[in-house]
């Protein structure tokens, strides 16, 4: 039994190291074998293709030559710097309003137009969810940015989001709220490249999406977005002053081929003083018809000059970065019409002051201005300052009582670091009437509370 037992133990081994000789061996085989047929085949092909590995190695390196062309470049070899950065915002809004003793908001505010559903009556609380996501690219002479805006109202689903229509929907027994997914912006998309810069001067152009006042300075003007070509111009004057000059043209409707123009040139800190002072002026008229069809229109005649004056105080002084600052604004092209009981409304200004900075954990922060905006001062999209409270979106130029401009009030706004990430932000505004003629009395403040995670 013991004999029988070693001699299959002798046959087992002898199996196993043949077997992984044939292991080994068999690979060898294809690949010899596949090399023959290659290199037979390469010998007797009667359309002269070659099949040989190196050409199935060209083959794959122009492929990935190609890909990199699209985009499978690593940063390093683009030759710039990727940057990374956004926020997060969880807002409170409180808001009350009334035009001519209505109420605009709330329980028994009047019903503008019923068939908006769920968007009247308009909410005095009002709950947002924010996100800014925001990519840089810059390289040596070149750049490029985009930002994402995603603000969403909160509560749970809108019934105009959900699948159900109006035909299988309970208005009585069915719940629904006003929360919403969908509403993301471009807010800012272009493209920037410096033509030339020697000693202390610089010319660049870029191109591409953002709103106006990320390029021009205004607290009432300026909201729009603007789509065109910016031109900028910087230079220094050691003790006399630092120049700025920008010129931009955007689209303004490109259905009736209408542009909009704007150039602002900036003197600043005179005299190494900290007085800066900047003039702008904003092209928004166009002879002929708007989108509409109709001819001369009144919300087409916008030549806004804006001057500006601020005072950088001293560090010293006040022990943080503070400034006064004022502006005084002039519609050129306004004029007298029965809107405005023929009267030029066509003024404007704002004064303010703001103390601190935000920068690390334990900064604060805090501005003041009071804003007066006539009625057809600047144009009502382009509303960048407190305005009225207009929850219907209704034009002035079809209600009187109702538009965002003839506005008068202050605005208080305060920032206070918790962490070098999380700001907590307070902001105070109190309006009415410009002018009671036109459209009687309004009445309308806000206040709201927001927390910023910033990364």
């Amino acid at each position: 039994m013991k004999a029988n037992k070693l001699d299959f133990l002798r046959k087992q081994a002898k199996m196993e190291k043949t077997m992984k000789f044939l292991k080994y061996l068999l690979p060898c085989a294809l690949a010899a074998c596949g090399f023959a047929v290659s290199l037979q085949a390469e010998n007797t092909s009667p359309e002269g293709y070659s099949t040989t590995q190196e050409e199935h190695e060209s083959d794959i390196r122009a492929l990935n030559d190609f890909v990199k062309t699209k985009g499978a470049v690593s940063i390093q070899e683009k030759g710039g710097n990727l940057m990374l950065s956004g926020d997060v915002r969880a807002e409170w809004d409180h808001l009350r309003a009334t035009s001519n003793g209505v109420r605009q908001r709330g329980h028994g505010s009047e019903k503008v137009n019923p068939s908006e559903g769920p968007n009247s009556p308009f909410p005095t609380n009002e709950f947002n969810v924010e996100v800014n996501l925001m990519l840089d690219y810059r390289a040596d002479r070149s750049w490029g940015k985009i930002r994402l805006q995603f603000d969403n109202s909160a509560g749970i689903a809108q019934r105009k989001n959900n699948q159900l229509t109006d035909s299988y929907v309970s208005h009585k027994n069915t719940m629904f709220g006003s929360g919403s997914v969908s509403n993301i912006v471009v807010r800012q998309a272009y493209l920037g490249y410096n033509v030339s810069e020697q000693g202390t001067s610089r010319f660049d152009v870029e191109a591409g999406r953002r709103r106006l006042y990320d390029t021009f300075d205004s607290r009432v003007q300026f909201h729009n977005f603007y789509d065109g070509l910016t031109l900028k111009y910087m230079n220094s004057y050691e003790g006399v002053m630092d120049l700025s000059v920008k010129l931009a043209g955007f689209v303004v409707d490109q259905t009736v081929n209408h542009f909009g123009y704007v150039g602002e040139v900036g003197l600043l800190n005179l005299a190494d003083e900290g007085i800066d002072f900047k003039y702008s002026l904003t092209h928004w008229n166009k002879d002929g018809v708007n989108c509409y069809g109709h001819k001369n229109s009144l919300g087409q005649h916008f030549n806004v000059s804006q001057f500006t004056l601020a005072y950088n105080l001293s560090p010293d002084l006040l022990s943080h970065k503070s400034k006064v600052y004022g502006a005084f604004l002039l519609n050129h092209d306004g004029h007298r019409n029965s809107y405005f009981h023929h009267k030029k409304e066509n003024k404007a200004f704002y004064v303010g002051a703001s103390i601190g900075e935000i920068k690390r954990q334990h900064d604060w922060a805090v501005d003041v201005n009071y804003q007066w905006v006539q009625a057809q001062s600047i144009p009502e999209s382009d509303v960048h300052g407190i305005s009225r409270d207009n929850p219907a979106n209704i034009s002035i130029y079809k209600d009187i009582s109702q538009g965002f401009t003839n506005y008068k009030g202050y605005q208080v706004t305060g920032l206070y670091a918790l962490t070098d990430n999380l700001t907590l932000q307070g902001i105070f505004e109190r309006v009415h009437e410009c002018s009671r003629a036109i459209g009687g009395k309004h009445r309308s403040w806000a206040f709201e509370v927001a927390a910023i995670y910033a990364f």
